[in-house]
């Protein structure tokens, strides 16, 4: 086999192993999800809105800079829905 072809075959297996791995967390964060559903400690909307702080804590984004962009985002949105209508 060729260098190529075993580094190829390694890393297939690599990224597999990998898959397999985050399946399992994957899984197990559906299953916290849908754990903080049906006690109704949270809503979907809860949940939604916690999660999109979290990684835009976990970027570290700049708040200020975001309002922003949203701010010059949102009329063009807007007209976007208005043009379906």
């Amino acid at each position: 086999m060729s260098d190529k072809k075993t580094y190829a075959a390694s890393f297939v297996k690599s990224v597999k192993e990998l898959d397999d791995t985050i399946r399992v967390y994957t899984e197990h964060k559906k299953e916290l999800r849908q754990e903080y559903l049906s006690n109704k400690w949270l809503t979907k909307s809860d949940i939604k809105y916690i999660m999109k702080a979290y990684r835009l804590a976990k970027d570290q984004t700049d708040m200020e800079e975001l309002d922003k962009v949203y701010a010059d985002l949102l009329p063009l949105v807007e007209d976007e829905d208005g043009a379906d209508q």
